[in-house]
Order: structure tokens, then C-alpha cells, then sequence
């Protein structure tokens, strides 16, 4: 089982340019989307850690992206959360709101209405900016330093969640408390 555990792993990271080193295994994965998983997959962007190094991988359309960096070298793990604020709803409502008074009065009161509605079209745009920004909802990244070098992943709330398990695993394998 924990060499087609090896197999697996060492086939996906193949497939996006690596390979485990000898006597290098899988310890967690996580991926930035979804959060832990054993299935590994090329096509979704993936934080592991190995009892050597940890790995970030990431593909986007023609583009592949990989980093590594050895545990060794690391020397901080930091995880940063973004939470909602409701003042982008009514900093967009307002914007929304402005765009429409600013659209009817130049109907109303200017003989040219194009340049004002153009102006209030944009204030509306602005608006539903403003908004999208609230319902992007929760987010975060994980900065990973090590000396001059680092990784950065911006994470969804699961795979945040899910980062614990991947730093207290980190840190027995660091520190040798496994």
C-alpha cells in the first residue's frame, strides 16, 4: 500500500517536473482549493510536504509552475486569513446608489446626458466591484520563508483549515519528534 502510495506520488510529480529523491516520501498534501488529500493530482494546485522538502506545485493552461525548497532551509510558516468585512456591501451599495441619482439627474437635468451617464455607468461598475470583493468571502495565504527565498499560496477556507495538520507535521519532521 505505501509503495503505491509511492508510485502515485512520484507519477504526478513526474507529470509536473519532479520526482521524489531516494529515500523521500509523501507526508501531507494540500491542496489550495480542497484542502487534505491523498490522491494527488497534476491538474490542481498542491502544497506537499515530503520528509525532505516541501513542494508546491500549480498548473494554469499552458503554464507550469513548481517550487521547492528543503526543510532544512525553512525556517517559518506563517498563514494569514482574510475574513469578510461588510463595509465593501455598503461602500457598493453606496457607489450603486450614486451611479443611479447621478444617471437619472443627468437625464433630467442635463441636455447632453452622455459624458454623466457614462460617469454613473462607472460608479455603478465600481459598486458591483465593491460587492463581489464581500461575496469572494473568506480567503488567506501561507508564506513559507526560508533566508532569502519562500513560497506564497493563496488558499481557500478549507485548505486553511487544513493547514494545521500540514504545519504540525512540518515541525515533528523539523524538530524530530516524529
Amino acid at each position: 500500500m505505501q509503495q503505491e502510495r509511492g508510485l502515485m506520488v512520484s507519477n504526478v510529480l513526474r507529470k509536473v517536473g519532479m520526482g521524489l529523491l531516494p529515500g523521500e516520501s509523501m507526508e501531507v498534501a494540500v491542496e489550495l482549493e480542497e484542502g487534505l488529500t491523498d490522491e494527488l493530482e497534476s491538474g490542481r494546485a498542491t502544497l506537499l510536504l515530503t520528509n525532505r522538502r516541501i513542494v508546491r506545485y500549480s498548473t494554469t493552461g499552458h503554464r507550469l509552475n513548481v517550487s521547492s525548497l528543503a526543510l532544512g532551509d525553512v525556517n517559518g510558516v506563517d498563514i494569514i486569513r482574510f475574513s469578510r468585512n461588510i463595509q465593501w456591501v455598503w461602500v457598493g451599495m453606496l457607489f450603486l446608489l450614486g451611479g443611479a441619482l447621478l444617471g437619472a439627474l443627468s437625464v433630467l437635468l442635463v441636455a447632453s446626458p452622455a459624458t454623466p451617464i457614462f460617469m454613473a455607468v462607472a460608479l455603478g461598475l465600481i459598486g458591483t466591484v465593491f460587492i463581489l470583493t464581500y461575496a469572494g468571502g473568506l480567503r488567506g495565504e501561507v508564506r513559507i520563508h526560508a533566508g532569502q527565498r519562500g513560497l506564497h499560496c493563496v488558499m481557500k477556507p478549507k485548505a486553511l483549515d487544513d493547514m494545521a495538520v500540514f504545519v504540525e507535521r512540518f515541525y515533528e519532521i523539523k524538530l524530530g519528534t516524529e
